[in-house]
């Protein structure tokens, strides 16, 4: 075996590794916004009618609410890009793999990596787009409104 082929191997399971472990973290970073959406409920329901509590938890509240909008729309576009990329990954060392060999069925496989590398290069561009077209178009969670309205209601009284 030559010493090339081990180190695409150690390269390909490299790569293999880092995207469960982005899809993993970008997962419980998913669980932790749940779980801090339920906390801002508790604390709502707690600070009862006092301005400053009530106030401390709006922030919390958007802080939380802008990053569950990356984590709801755009995370798994890109989490699902990140796949289709270790599928290209994948799909092109097995049509270099065929590639070395000799006869029909080698030229079949070959093809057929190459096929399934185009259809996962596609669904990446796709999913990337995706994401990139969420991030640019999906409105943000503001709260700038509800302060404004807030401050006014304060000076009139």
């Amino acid at each position: 075996m030559d010493s090339w082929a081990v180190v695409v191997g150690l390269g390909l399971l490299a790569a293999a590794i880092a995207v469960i472990a982005f899809v993993r973290y970008r997962q419980g970073e998913t669980a932790t916004l749940q779980r801090d959406a339920a906390l801002a409920r508790e604390l709502r329901e707690l600070a009862g009618g006092d301005e400053v509590r009530l106030a401390s938890v709006d922030e919390f509240e958007l802080a939380i609410y802008q990053r569950l909008f990356y984590a709801s729309v755009v995370g798994p576009r890109i989490r699902s890009a990140a796949w289709a990329l270790l599928g290209v990954t994948l799909s092109v060392a097995a049509a270099v793999a065929a590639a070395a060999g000799d006869g029909v069925l080698h030229t079949v496989v070959q093809i057929a990596a190459l096929v399934v590398a185009a259809i996962f290069a596609l669904a990446t561009l796709t999913y990337v787009g995706m994401a990139i077209v969420h991030a640019a178009t999906t409105p943000r969670v503001s709260f700038a409104e509800s302060y404004a309205a807030a401050e006014e209601r304060a000076t009139e009284a």
